[in-house]
């Protein structure tokens, strides 16, 4: 990660950087973080009239346009919520967590910035579904029933699935493993790639994936180091050259770019697969993720990147509680469509400023709803150098300081962006 976090960084500069103990800051040219409120639901959507609710008519609409993107057989929800049968057999447990809203998860506090495709309910969707269950789940008339919603869009076509060659078992000598795959075929023509779902294997073990693209004869000299599957790659894809193409964590979907948007990659170079494997969350088993790609017809009009904001100079004592570490990069001039936030286990908030406002804040982390994030409207950079500043909050109630590292027992602070220049 080091290597990593120096090539993504190149014409980065670090201005400052400041761990204290309290959410505070330290006197210097901070912008001072937003105060958290309790989440609320989005204002419209439909209306409640006070009247019954049945499942057919009022229920499966909205279960249908917000819940089943995760709630499918062999989805990453622990249950279906297909049918009537599959969803009232949870519909008290439904009726709290929307009420809460603890789902459908949507991480990020509303902000003066959109993001695209929200799943954070609206008044009317919470007082509908509440009254359903309220009510005793009543089935009612499937003539009743409007048409259909669309279904969850996913990539909407895939023009290839790449896989490792064979199946790998993660190294049971160590509790985190990281692991590249040489992903075929290469590359013989430039072609932008635009989409992309990572479709982990062992679920319980796949903590997070990157896809890299690097130099063809590179991979294939760092394949040929070890036997078997791949290569052990702490860190990056351990080539020269490379650079991203994507980013899974649990909790994301599929990754469609903003329109006119796309990675380009180059004749001559392949797409390899770095997956970090850890082995506290179940047996260790054999694993064979794979990755469904997605390539624009034409070349795209505006060609994009994905850019790190990160720094690994915290230290987060034993029984901290609210410890926070900020820093600010300078970034050059350039268009923001999306980011995507990661922190470890232990994360609590994480939030990207600028002068002119928050460009992201994940007040409650959950480290298994990560996600890439774009909004409706790109936001400028200006046309010099844009300050930037991210904040990351810790508890650490473990017997030791946490720092940066690659395991999932250490921490993170980092923010992906996906920038045109």
């Amino acid at each position: 990660m080091q290597r990593l976090l120096k090539s993504l960084m190149a014409g980065v500069v670090v201005l400052a950087a400041v761990g204290c103990a309290k959410d505070d800051d330290d006197g210097r040219d901070d912008f001072p973080i937003p105060v958290v409120h309790a989440p609320e639901p989005e204002e419209g959507g439909p209306a409640y009239s006070g009247g019954p609710v049945t499942w057919h008519h009022d229920v499966a609409p909205i279960v249908q346009r917000r819940c089943q993107g995760c709630h499918a057989e062999g989805g990453m929800a622990p249950f279906a919520m297909k049918t009537y049968a599959q969803t009232s057999a949870h519909h008290a447990a439904m009726a709290s967590a929307v009420t809460q809203l603890r789902m459908p998860p949507w991480m990020p506090a509303p902000g003066d910035r959109r993001f695209k495709d929200s799943r954070r309910l609206t008044r009317g969707e919470v007082a509908i579904l509440s009254a359903w269950s309220s009510q005793g789940a009543p089935e009612g008339d499937p003539s009743t029933a409007p048409p259909p919603e669309p279904g969850p869009q996913g990539l909407g076509w895939v023009d290839t699935r790449m896989e490792p060659a064979e199946a790998y078992v993660p190294n049971g000598s160590q509790q985190d493993d990281y692991h590249c795959f040489l992903l075929e075929p290469g590359f013989t023509t430039a072609r932008d790639l635009i989409g992309f779902e990572v479709l982990p294997g062992a679920r319980h073990q796949v903590h997070h994936v990157l896809l890299f693209n690097v130099p063809e004869a590179a991979a294939r000299q760092a394949d040929a180091r070890e036997p078997g599957p791949g290569w052990t790659c702490f860190g990056d894809s351990g080539v020269e050259d490379q650079a991203v193409l994507g980013a899974w964590a649990p909790g994301t979907p599929a990754t469609r770019y903003p329109d006119t948007t796309g990675v380009r990659v180059e004749p001559g170079t392949v797409v390899v697969m770095q997956v970090h494997y850890n082995l506290n969350n179940g047996p260790r088993v054999a694993d064979r993720t794979a990755v469904d790609l997605q390539f624009a017809r034409e070349p795209v009009a505006n060609p994009a990147a994905l850019e790190l904001v990160a720094s690994d100079g915290f230290a987060i004592p034993s029984g901290g509680q609210g410890y926070r570490y900020t820093f600010q990069q300078v970034v050059s001039a350039g268009r923001l469509w999306g980011l995507l936030p990661h922190m470890h286990t232990l994360g609590k908030r994480i939030v990207l400023q600028r002068e002119s406002g928050t460009l992201i804040d994940i007040p409650a982390w959950d480290f298994h709803w990560q996600q890439m994030y774009f909004y409706e409207q790109p936001v400028e950079f200006s046309s010099g150098r844009s300050r930037l500043q991210l904040s990351c909050v810790w508890d650490n109630p473990t017997p030791r300081t946490v720092r940066w590292g690659e395991g999932t027992g250490d921490e993170m602070c980092l923010v992906y962006l996906y920038v045109t220049r």
